[in-house]
This record gives C-alpha cells, structure tokens and sequence, in this order.
C-alpha cells in the first residue's frame, strides 16, 4: 500500500461520517425500544441494510450531479 497523504485520509473520514451516523442512530433507536431481542436485532439488521444502500446511493447521486 502507498503513503496516505492528508487529503486523503480528510476524505475518507469524511466518507465514514454518514456510516457512523447511521450506526449511532440506530443503536440509540434499538436501545431506547425495549423490543424482543429477536425482533430488535431483525429491525437493526435490516434498518442498517437500507441506510447503507439508501446512503451510497445518495452519495452516488450527488456525485453525479456535480460533474
């Protein structure tokens, strides 16, 4: 692997942030629930899932409109 320059290691935590984001907001939502301990962790595998696809999606989509 090459050297890391420091635009590239601000880009890619920039990259993670709606990751960290999502996953913080679900464990909060899942936390504060008090659901089933099957049903908590179908409705976080599946809510995590979705934000994931809906947020490369949109990032995909913003990367499109800026060329």
């Amino acid at each position: 692997m090459g050297k890391l320059t420091p635009s590239l290691t601000k880009s890619r935590f920039w990259q993670l942030v709606p990751y960290t984001l999502l996953g913080t907001s679900l464990f909060a939502w899942v936390s504060s629930a008090h659901l089933d301990r099957f049903l908590s962790v179908y409705l976080v595998l599946l809510a995590a899932q979705s934000g994931t696809v809906g947020i490369y999606l949109l990032v995909g989509w913003l990367k499109s409109r800026n060329r």
